[in-house]
């Protein structure tokens, strides 16, 4: 694998899989000096921020949009008014998929407040090979 598909999927697995960068270094054979240089080079905190601010987002324009439709179907049947089938049938989809969406913010916030801190077996055998090298266990 070339040095730019190692950056492209290390980037990847750095913002939208929210792994360590000990974790990616493992996975693809990179090292530590190489990632923090990349992290830094390409601005991945930046756009870990802007990729899970924007899940957040597009739920709320969901829901505002969702509320702007029921609204005028409202105002439509108020007003004695033929609301056209297919901002019904828009309308509809929406709330079906309302807490698909709602389930999944969800599922990332509580992704988010399990995320173990500290040294996993993985960590532990990455800070082994570097710092000791390939020493044979007695």
């Amino acid at each position: 694998m070339t040095k730019y598909n190692q950056l492209a999927q290390a980037e990847r697995m750095y913002i939208y899989d929210k792994k360590s960068l000990a974790e990616i270094g493992m996975e693809l054979g990179l090292s530590r000096r190489i990632l923090f240089y990349w992290k830094k080079e390409y601005n991945w905190d930046k756009k870990r921020f802007d990729a899970e601010h924007n899940k957040d987002k597009f739920s709320e324009e969901l829901l505002e949009f969702a509320r702007k439709m029921m609204n005028k179907i409202s105002a439509d049947i108020d007003n004695n008014q033929k609301t056209p089938p297919p901002e019904i049938y828009s309308l509809i989809n929406i709330l079906k998929n309302i807490p698909l969406v709602k389930q999944y913010t969800e599922s990332l916030q509580s992704e988010q407040k399990t995320e173990k801190k500290g040294l996993t077996p993985d960590i532990v055998r990455q800070i082994e090979r570097e710092i000791l090298g390939n020493v044979k266990k007695l």
